[in-house]
């Protein structure tokens, strides 16, 4: 059921659809003239896998090292995106100064992919493919120009040759860049190494590591035989100091020696001193006691002497001629003997670091052989580098130029019509989908029952009759359009099975929905099955029921017999069908308002219902006015006209709003306008089309 969907909006909109179709396949066919002419010219490229130099080299013992450094790939993939890269697209575009509207250089990507822009303006680009089943590839140049398409194919050729030979000694270039740059970086180093060498031997000043030891081991044993001798000097001159103490040492005040007083003044009068203290202090004894204070004056006296004694004699033993002279022997055996130990510990040292010298000098020597033999290896990975590199050819051959085309490749004018043709119906449906999708409008009854679930009293076709007619009475009573205003009565009259209606109000939610015509010829409808009928217009603000017949006028009417100027009978006018009537608005009132509003206007209409069968009462539309809200209190029954394509479900939710809010249950609704030749009312079209007499078919138009 949804294609029936589908099928139902193309129809309901083959307009725009028709014209999305037209519009982009007569645009192709003039793009087709007005677009600038593309010319094709191909150049082929084969790529050949000779190992001619290859087995030359093996000759030379040299084919392994070309191997290693050549490997090129002859993948057909592979070489083409090689001559897509950029600097190959730089290079041709460079060369032939190829440029864009603006006058700038085309970037390398519009070479390839010249875009949307590039293909309506021609601007120049490239394709490269393989020819199937070969090795071959095909470079097809387009321009707007036939000899600058060959002459692009061309440079592409050259530049994609050239650079690949370049590329194919790129690493041997590379390697022997590396070689040269690692030969010059060694170079250094040795000489650095040996440098270095050098210096460690000037820094130890060592030029002969082994007489070198063999010297240290004799000094050191010289330096232990003079240690040996001054320490046997040193004690002698000890022992000697120590003799020389020992008898200084036992020489007392009461104890001097002649030798010390004969060579000391002081000692020699201090001891002749002390020997008359000691004299008188014996003759004092003689008659007075110890305690005496003569005695112990000269007791005092004696013991001052005799410290002055001592002192003098402790100054005469430091300075005794013969220890000074032993000190001075001494101290100068201890310093020779210091001396011997620094010169010991420093030849020891000295030896100690011999080792650590020999090891030092023997790593930098070694070093700097090292360097040496990588020097000359390398040297000859240059020579055998370089012949390979001069032996290295590209595996891509030209076989055949590009020609110059003799007439365009494209636009043409039979793709481009059926190209415009399928996308015109593409963007066709698109804009039906997207027109629906944003019409909200009610177009069937099932739209109508999704917002508001109403009987359907019946559905009017869109109908054109001739001479622009739009009233029913003059087709016969089997015509279809007919037989759908007659389904109107009978809903209205199954409608009013418990409670007749004999006083209808027909509205719209907004003006131009077709209720006045909908309700004029559901009147005639009634009046031609025998029915008395009387048309009320009470949309006093726009008026149009004057207008469905030639014969009235609007000078008298509805709003003359509301205000007291004349009678009902009066106001009521004839038609030219028998058993129908009209009861026109009249001149429009300036306060229409009050007078729908009044009870005079139910009087009327009671008064009406009195006399005729049905009274179909002309409301203003519900949503436009409120007239219509008071008018439907009134009547029996409302029905509501609803134009299919033109009233929105949301003017219809509206409506039902307001409708419930005063309490109103309409009788049904009529849907009009109807397209029957899509959706669900499709069918109506269809067999009302075939089952209607060839009579009717004369009398009236047709039905959209």
């Amino acid at each position: 059921m949804e294609l029936l969907k589908v099928w139902a909006a193309l129809l309901r909109r083959k307009w725009l659809f028709i014209q999305a179709v037209v519009y982009f396949t007569v645009g192709a066919s003039v793009l087709s003239f007005v677009l600038p002419k593309r010319y094709e010219a191909a150049a082929k490229v084969n790529i050949d896998s000779s190992d001619a130099s290859m087995s030359i080299l093996s000759d030379m013992d040299l084919g392994e090292m070309a191997q290693s450094l050549t490997g090129a790939s002859t993948d057909a993939e592979t070489k083409i995106a090689l001559a897509e890269v950029r600097p190959v697209l730089d290079e041709v575009i460079w060369r032939l100064q190829l440029r864009d509207g603006d006058g700038e250089l085309l970037p390398a990507e519009k070479l390839l992919v010249p875009g949307i822009d590039g293909e309506i303006l021609a601007y120049p680009f490239i394709e490269i493919d393989t020819l199937q089943g070969t090795d071959i590839l095909v470079i097809t140049a387009t321009t707007n120009n036939p000899e600058l398409s060959a002459l692009l194919a061309d440079t592409m050729v050259d530049v994609y040759l050239s650079q690949s030979q370049d590329m194919a000694k790129q690493d041997t270039k590379d390697a022997l860049k590396f070689v040269t740059g690692e030969l010059v970086r060694l170079r250094g180093d040795f000489d650095t190494a040996l440098k270095t060498v050098a210096d460690a031997k000037a820094r130890e000043q060592v030029i002969d590591l082994d007489s070198e030891v063999k010297s240290a081991v004799g000094r050191v044993s010289e330096l232990y035989g003079a240690r040996e001798e001054a320490d046997a000097q040193i004690a002698d001159l000890r022992a000697q100091m120590h003799q020389h103490g020992a008898d200084n040492a036992d020489e007392t005040v009461d104890l001097v020696s002649p030798s010390t007083q004969s060579t000391n003044p002081l000692v020699r009068e201090l001891k002749k001193a002390l020997s008359d203290l000691q004299q008188e202090r014996a003759k004092e004894l003689l008659d007075k006691t110890p305690k005496h204070p003569d005695v112990v004056l000269l007791d005092t006296e004696v013991r001052t002497v005799e410290g002055q004694l001592t002192l003098a004699l402790q100054e005469q033993h430091d300075l005794d001629p013969e220890i000074v002279s032993l000190r001075v022997q001494l101290a100068g055996l201890v310093q020779r003997r210091a001396q011997i130990d620094a010169a010991v510990k420093a030849t020891i040292d000295e030896f100690a670091h011999y080792p650590e010298k020999m090891r030092d000098i023997a790593g930098l020597q070694l070093a700097a052989d090292a360097t040496e033999s990588i020097y000359k290896s390398l040297l000859e990975t240059q020579y055998q580098i370089a012949v390979a590199e001069a032996m290295t050819v590209t595996d891509l051959k030209s076989v055949e130029p590009a020609k110059a085309p003799d007439k365009a490749a494209a636009p043409k004018l039979l793709v481009y019509l059926i190209l415009g043709f399928f996308v015109g119906n593409a963007m066709g449906v698109g804009l039906v989908f997207l027109a629906e999708y944003i019409d909200d409008s009610v177009k069937e009854s099932g739209d109508l029952k999704e917002v508001w679930p109403l009987p359907v009293l019946g559905i009017v076709p869109f109908y054109r009759l001739k001479d622009k007619r739009t009233l029913i009475d003059a087709l016969p009573a089997t015509d279809p359009l007919y037989e759908a205003f007659r389904n109107i009565r009978n809903g209205v009259a199954f409608a009013g099975v418990d409670q007749a209606i004999n006083i209808l109000t027909v509205t719209s939610c907004v003006p131009s929905e077709g209720k006045s015509t909908v309700m004029t010829n559901l009147a005639i409808c009634m009046a031609q099955d025998g029915q008395r009928v009387v048309i009320v217009d009470c949309d006093l603000r726009r008026p149009t029921q004057h207008r469905m017949f030639p014969t009235l006028s609007n000078e008298k009417g509805l709003s003359t017999v509301l205000t007291g100027g004349c009678s009902i009978d009066d106001a009521l006018q004839a038609t030219p069908h028998e058993n129908l009537f009209t009861l026109t608005s009249g001149p429009v009132p300036a306060n229409p308002g009050r007078l729908v509003e009044s009870l005079r206007l139910r009087q009327v209409l009671s008064q009406l219902a009195g006399q005729f069968d049905m009274v179909l009462v002309d409301a203003p539309p519900l949503l436009v006015v409120g007239d219509g809200i008071a008018l439907t209190r009134a009547a029996k029954g409302l029905v509501i006209v609803i134009e299919a394509g033109k009233t929105s479900r949301r003017m219809l939710a509206d409506l039902k709003i307001r409708a419930e809010t005063a309490g109103i249950e309409p009788t049904g609704v009529v849907l009009n306008k109807v397209d029957v030749r899509a959706g669900n009312q499709a069918y109506y079209g269809y067999y009302a089309n075939h089952y209607k007499t060839d009579e009717s078919k004369k009398k009236r138009g047709k039905t959209a």
